[in-house]
């Protein structure tokens, strides 16, 4: 019963090192362009004890970690003016693709132009057209205009159209870092997907409220730890007895 009792103590203070792992990741980035905080889901693993005993004395629940799944709740819009900035309204994401050829998605949208003339993000990962090929921009084109459903214009006409999709739900989603994801799902077209030129999305957390969180599970993690070491300490004294009787 003892070891039983210690073996669901870890199960959660394993389960809350893993949510205050989270909630640093969401505080490290409460800065970052388009970031998406995340949440830790946990599922309940109930079994029940061999024995003698009452049934619910000998339930017991078991704390499994689910995955990590990203809140896709819109950040607030920062006006840069910039006219290869944009920021999307509604869940979806804009297409990019990394050197690779690997399928990205990305909702930061602070473009810029590299030297071969094409669309990329901060990082150079390109990004693609709704023909699935890089947009490329002529030096010549002035006066550059993206509408709400991402074609992009200039003086000298249109240039390409930046390509958007969503998914059904978003668990499941591979963070790569600077802001974009790979996933194994299946891409919808995009319905009601905006965008806002001249603007980025700022991140969506919210710091006083993941401070707070990260209290909260840091009390719960220190009370987990009294009480398996009070569970250790019987356990200690009940094998320090058995060897008395037993001499």
């Amino acid at each position: 019963m003892m070891d039983t009792l210690l073996s669901i103590g870890l199960s959660h203070q394993g389960a809350m090192l893993r949510r205050m792992d989270v909630i640093a990741n969401n505080i490290a980035n409460a800065s970052t362009t388009a970031f998406k905080r995340e949440r830790v889901v946990f599922q309940d693993y109930l079994f029940t004890m061999k024995g003698e005993g009452p049934k619910e004395l000998r339930d017991v629940r078991m704390v499994l970690d689910y995955g990590v799944v990203p809140d896709m709740s819109k950040g607030e819009f920062i006006m840069t003016r910039n006219p290869l900035d944009v920021a999307m309204e509604n869940e979806g994401f804009m297409v990019i693709q990394n050197d690779e050829g690997e399928r990205l998605y990305t909702r930061n949208g602070n473009f810029r132009i590299n030297i071969d003339g094409e669309l990329t993000t901060q990082t150079g990962q390109r990004v693609l057209g709704v023909n699935d090929q890089p947009i490329r921009i002529n030096p010549d084109d002035t006066n550059i205009i993206i509408t709400e459903d991402g074609t992009m214009r200039s003086d000298l006409g249109d240039i390409g159209q930046i390509q958007m999709v969503q998914f059904a739900n978003y668990q499941g989603l591979e963070r790569r870092g600077d802001s974009l994801f790979a996933t194994e799902r299946e891409e919808l077209p995009p319905d009601e997907l905006r965008l806002v030129q001249g603007a980025l999305e700022g991140s969506n957390v919210n710091p006083i409220e993941q401070v707070t969180s990260m209290i909260n599970v840091l009390r719960s993690y220190q009370s987990m730890e009294r009480s398996l070491n009070t569970y250790s300490e019987q356990q200690d004294r009940a094998i320090e007895r058995l060897s008395q009787v037993q001499a």
